[in-house]
């Protein structure tokens, strides 16, 4: 039987062994049921199930789902966060739980959230395990397709970490694909800014450029290279043009890349490939040169080298430009000669008026001159006339004629002059505005389609082209201005048009293929037909020779199709140097020279990746293994209630041979201006018109073929 002593050392004994038992309770995290279920399962896809029934997760793939995770955000990210913060040592806990964060991110309010608390910074980790490395890039490329431009471009900072993938695993085709990707839509919103300034440019200056084209062109060019690859990498290429010149000049081989882009079997890469290429060339380009002094014409009328003289001869030297300008100052001359005697300003105003529509350096911008005897220095002459500048007679001259005679065809004289003036004081817009109310009354007069042409607006300055070619009453000089515009106008938007990606077969696709076609057909009938000194031949010939080899169904490697349009360019160029204007070296012009310098070699070792492309292997079927990345088809797998289809991570454009006449259907009828916004015909429906204007235009010759005849 115990005594007292031993009582109290059992008692002690008994509370020291209770102390024991709570503080090891305390030290022991216990484990949670579902850590077991995680640990046994096979591949991504049952771990990230496991942890949605466990953590009683609404279906992330639909609508509604994610409507009831906006409702639960706060509980939803506590529970999935606690059990992040608890598994510090299990990868596939963690890999799970940042899968279905990856998942969330294809709503934008979800996503910025995460962003907010720090989804990257729990996701980048992931990629230096091995077991997790493809979650986290597939997670990557969810995020990047559907984040918005601050966590695109914090992930674009990191892109050290992704290339440095590629140095570590260059023969992986899904870790090069999957950086390519990332890379891809991450950058893009770090070079891409408004008026032509990166939108980050700090990011920017601390990215290694080099490296991340090194890496895509690495990627690119592997036997194992995806469809998804090539596109997202010709993509990349193809944005950090404009303002990554420098990188790209220290890998040369990307502008080659391009080269042989614009011969893929993919009408949008194509124009993408094209667009990079101008962007690479806009840095340090000239501008266009616009005035010509009709003085030095005449110094070198009588100079001109014999195989030009061949070539004016040919085309009849009158109808040349040279002799047209000079014949042109001499009665421009004659005319501010005759007003300060004859005081006849409306009879001034009407040979101005012949002098405009007949050639492009009609109005001399100069004054009444005399020379001061005493110091010999030139000196403005008041002649008595209501103007000293000879410009500022336009609107004069159109203010008289207008009071003097309300005769319809004195009316857009009047209108012409006053056009004129705008145009030499740059008040493009205030031109085009009036030209536009002037067609109201006169939708046949083709000057005032010149006036509108020339504004910044593609959509209008084409439109206005078309139709002004129309017109039965013009002139030479503005039919081929009015064409070279067509040219400009319609080449600018089929590229704008397919460098969006429409699909194959779309509206949009066909409408972009109708416009860089079309800008071909006038850039050919313009080098045919136009003045071969005209000053823009160079400016068309550019054109014509890269949309040949855009959109021609084949090209040959010497480029023998567009031998005519390269005459047309040496020619052109010989003029501009006879009348000392050295070829301007613009973008178009350094683009052009690329293209054809470099063709032969860009196809021949570069043509196999595009074709690669071409047969549509996205995605290589990849043997199974215990982490399989499988977590792809999930992430993948959006319904949505109301049959929408969002639009998938490395979409691919193909296309079938173009149907001409269905491409036709979106060219006007009577002009040939391409648009999807056309009227039908409501008797036949198969003419399409762009307004009332082009259809009565086209009612004589239509009614002929149409079923409401």
């Amino acid at each position: 039987m115990p005594g007292p002593g031993n009582r109290a050392k059992a008692a002690k004994a008994k509370k020291n062994k209770s102390a024991a038992s709570s503080s090891s309770s305390k030290l022991v995290n216990p484990r949670d049921p579902y850590v077991d279920d995680v640990d046994d399962a096979d591949g991504w896809t049952p771990v990230v199930n496991i942890l949605c029934n466990f953590f009683e997760l609404p279906d992330l793939t639909t609508r509604k789902g994610l409507k009831k995770v906006h409702a639960n955000f706060d509980a939803i990210y506590k529970k999935l966060d606690s059990a992040y913060a608890k598994n510090p040592d299990n990868e596939r806990v963690r890999g799970g739980i940042v899968g279905i964060y990856a998942k969330m991110c294809v709503d934008s309010l979800l996503r910025n959230k995460l962003y907010e608390k720090g989804f990257l910074d729990k996701l980048f980790p992931l990629l230096e395990r091995e077991s997790t490395r493809y979650m986290a890039l597939r997670a990557l490329t969810t995020v990047t397709h559907h984040g918005g431009i601050p966590t695109r471009s914090s992930i674009a900072a990191r892109a050290d970490v992704l290339t440095k993938l590629v140095d570590e695993h260059p023969n992986d085709e899904r870790i090069c694909d999957l950086v390519v990707s990332v890379l891809s839509h991450s950058v893009l919103v770090i070079v891409e800014g408004p008026e032509g300034f990166p939108a980050f440019p700090k990011i920017l200056k601390k990215l290694d450029m080099v490296k991340i084209l090194q890496t895509a062109m690495h990627c690119m060019t592997q036997p194992f290279s995806t469809r998804s690859t090539i596109d997202h990498g010709t993509e990349l290429l193809a944005s950090s043009t404009l303002h990554a010149t420098a990188a790209h000049r220290a890998v040369p081989e990307t502008a080659k890349f391009l080269v042989a882009g614009l011969r893929s079997e993919d009408w949008c890469i194509r124009c993408i490939a094209l667009g990079g290429l101008f962007r690479l060339h806009k840095p340090g380009s000239e501008e266009d040169l616009r005035a010509i002094d009709p003085q030095k014409l005449l110094a070198v009328a009588m100079s001109i080298p014999s195989d030009l003289q061949d070539v004016m001869m040919s085309y009849g030297p009158m109808n040349c430009d040279i002799f047209k300008t000079i014949y042109a100052a001499k009665d421009f001359q004659k005319a501010v000669m005759t007003v300060p005697q004859d005081r006849n300003m409306y009879a001034f105003g009407m040979n101005l008026y012949k002098l405009i529509v007949s050639t492009e350096f009609s109005i001399a911008d100069g004054y009444y001159e005399t020379i001061d005897e005493r110091t010999g220095r030139r000196e403005i002459l008041d002649v008595g006339l209501p103007f000293k500048r000879y410009i500022d007679a336009l609107p004069l001259c159109a203010k008289i004629i207008r009071e003097k005679n309300s005769k319809p065809e004195d009316l857009d004289v009047a209108n012409v002059l006053e056009l004129k003036y705008k145009i030499m004081t740059r008040q493009i817009t205030e031109a085009a505005d009036q030209a536009q109310k002037a067609l109201e009354r006169n939708p046949n007069f083709a000057y005032y389609y010149y006036a509108i042409s020339l504004a910044a607006n593609h959509v209008n300055g084409l439109r206005a082209s078309k139709k002004g070619l129309k017109c039965k009453e013009i002139t030479p000089f503005v039919k081929f201005q009015l064409m070279q515009r067509a040219v400009e106008h319609s080449g600018e938007l089929g590229l704008e048009t397919l460098q969006h990606m429409p699909e194959a077969g779309d509206r949009k696709w066909e409408e972009g293929i109708a416009f860089l076609t079309s800008a071909l057909e006038d850039a050919k009938t313009f080098i045919d037909q136009a003045p071969p000194d005209n000053r823009y031949m160079k400016n068309v010939s550019y054109w014509y020779i890269l949309l040949t080899i855009l959109i021609s169904d084949s090209i040959s490697p010497d480029l023998r199709e567009i031998k005519k349009g390269l005459e047309r360019l040496r020619i052109a160029d010989k003029f501009s140097k006879l009348i000392d204007v050295k070829p301007p070296r613009t973008m178009l012009r350094l683009t052009q020279e690329t293209v054809v310098k470099h063709f032969k070699e860009s196809i021949e070792t570069y043509s196999e990746v595009f074709a690669r492309a071409a047969r549509g292997k996205i995605q290589p079927e990849l043997e199974a293994d215990q982490l399989k990345d499988d977590l792809a088809a999930w992430l993948d797998n959006m319904h949505l209630e109301d049959g929408e289809e969002p639009e998938e991570p490395g979409v691919v454009h193909t296309h079938p041979r173009i149907n001409s006449n269905h491409v036709a259907l979106y060219r006007c009828s009577h002009c040939g201006n391409p648009s999807a916004a056309l009227r039908k015909c409501s008797g036949c429906e198969k003419a399409r018109y762009c307004d009332a204007t082009c259809q009565k235009a086209h009612w004589s010759d239509h009614k002929k073929h149409c079923s409401r005849k």
